[in-house]
């Protein structure tokens, strides 16, 4: 199986979205969605990578089932590389791969 590398601006971005909707939803459910993210990509994704490649930004997307969130990757045969993740109503033309940090 694939190792996962996160990257700084993914986990950045991932407290950002779950903490936008911790007043409304409280942090219970915003701790079940962070674990139900990183679930998915560890159990899935890494296993399963071959989704969507979106060809404005050339990098492979997966939307987070249970969550408004799409986490942006790309992978070989030994790593699954997870760049962003994004609301799943971003305008995501404007996201450069060049512009992540690890």
């Amino acid at each position: 199986m694939r190792r996962v590398r996160y990257s700084t601006t993914f986990i950045r971005q991932l407290d950002t979205l779950l903490a936008q909707g911790e007043p409304k939803f409280g942090e219970r459910l915003i701790d079940e969605k962070r674990d139900l993210v990183f679930d998915t990509i560890d159990d899935f994704l890494a296993r399963f990578p071959k989704k969507q490649l979106d060809l404005d930004i050339g990098l492979y997307t997966h939307p987070i089932t249970g969550t408004p969130f799409v986490v942006i990757y790309d992978f070989d045969d030994t790593e699954l590389r997870v760049f962003f993740i994004v609301h799943s109503h971003t305008d995501r033309t404007g996201i450069n791969a060049d512009d992540v940090e690890w």
